[in-house]
């Protein structure tokens, strides 16, 4: 039973190693959208990886590299809140766009840790569709879907110096304010969009660090 748990135990090590490759960075660079905190992340998992490392085929090691492990989240929690602090409610600066109008400048503010190490932030701000807005559909989405009970996300995303979209994040949702239009689907003029909590992903450090223009969008994807 104890060899079970020890190959358990080290196969998660193991797995925990592997799904960070990649990531590297220093918790004084500064994101667009995160702050530090993609930074501390990295961090985060470049010494997870070294203790995992160390962690050789005995139950001992493993007790010690999973001891070791627990310290090192209690640390990257503080380290997060503490880099969560500096851009506490700090406006991002996101593109004018034709389809909304920002109100209230939009930013984050540290919420909580959902699990381990991952934070989630409330969205601050407010947004609203700054024209009608057309969604092009099927005639037979519209006969299988009731617009009336329609909710769609409301993306954040960043673009690198090429324009291309390297991260996506859902800030919110415009639910339940569709309209049919001469047989497309209209978000009205007006409708403001519920804001709502974003988490950070921790494996993407190098996708935030090449965010250079930040934009709204509205996932119409599953449409």
């Amino acid at each position: 039973m104890k060899l079970y748990h020890l190959m358990a135990g080290m196969c998660l090590l193991a797995i925990a190693t592997l799904t960070s490759c990649g990531n590297s960075g220093s918790s004084t660079e500064n994101c667009m959208i995160f702050g530090e905190v993609p930074g501390v992340y990295a961090d985060y998992l470049v010494q997870r990886d070294k203790i995992s490392e160390s962690a050789q085929n005995s139950e001992s090691d493993f007790k010690k590299a999973s001891s070791k492990i627990d310290e090192l989240k209690e640390q990257t929690c503080a380290k997060i809140e503490e880099a969560a602090k500096k851009f506490d409610n700090q406006p991002i600066e996101i593109e004018q766009s034709e389809d909304f109008k920002i109100v209230k400048p939009v930013s984050l503010s540290f919420k909580e840790f959902a699990n381990s190490v991952n934070a989630v932030f409330n969205v601050n701000g407010e947004v609203e569709a700054a024209k009608d807005v057309v969604i092009e559909v099927s005639e037979e989405w519209l006969k299988s879907h009731n617009v009336e009970y329609l909710s769609l996300p409301l993306l954040m995303v960043g673009c690198d110096e090429q324009g291309a979209e390297v991260t996506k994040d859902r800030i919110g949702c415009f639910s339940k304010c569709f309209k049919i239009v001469d047989g497309k689907v209209v978000l009205p003029s007006g409708t403001k969009a519920e804001l709502q909590t974003v988490a950070y992903n921790k494996n993407s450090y190098d996708d935030y660090m090449k965010v250079k223009t930040v934009k709204l969008s509205l996932d119409t994807s599953k449409m």
